[in-house]
Formats: structure tokens, sequence, C-alpha cells
């Protein structure tokens, strides 16, 4: 492994050499792991993410990680429906 820390390993990488993801996770905060080339585990540094390393009582951790996005409270019901009316293009019509 090199020894250029970076915030996005591979799952093999990971487990080659677990010392550098947390190295990297101590100095960039966030590191992320994929696996096939998904992501798959986030490994958060417990000092700058305090709501992590000790959750509220009773909060899940689906919780402590998710955000209240200020638009969620005006989305309400059903997008409305539209349509869209598709039309051949004439080639032969003239630009103006």
């Amino acid at each position: 492994m090199t020894d250029l820390l970076r915030t996005e390993y591979t799952a093999r990488e990971f487990n080659r050499d677990p010392s550098a993801i947390s190295r990297a996770a101590h100095k960039f905060g966030l590191v992320h792991i994929t696996n096939r080339g998904r992501p798959s585990l986030i490994v958060a540094d417990a000092d700058r993410h305090p709501e992590l390393a000790e959750p509220k009582e009773g909060r899940s951790l689906l919780e402590a990680l998710s955000f209240d996005a200020p638009w969620d409270e005006d989305v309400i019901g059903e997008p409305e429906r539209i349509s869209i009316i598709l039309r051949d293009v004439d080639d032969d019509e003239d630009e103006a």
C-alpha cells in the first residue's frame, strides 16, 4: 500500500492494511471503502464525528447518519403528472 493517504480505498486494500485506512480517517474525517467498484463502508474519525461515536440513547445508527433536508417539509404527496407530446423533426424545413 502506498504512503499517500486518500479518501477512497478498495475492500482489498482495507483488508490488507487497515491501519492506513485508520490514518486516512484521522486525517480526512471520512474514508469510503468500495467493493467491486460500489460503495460498501464508511470509516469515520470519532473525534470529528462524536454523534456517531456516542449516539444518543434510543437513537438508531440510521438516525445518527441521516440529516433533515430543508426541502422535506415542502414535499407533499405524489408529483403532478405532465404530458409530453413527441413529434418527428422535419429536416427539409429551412431555418429562419
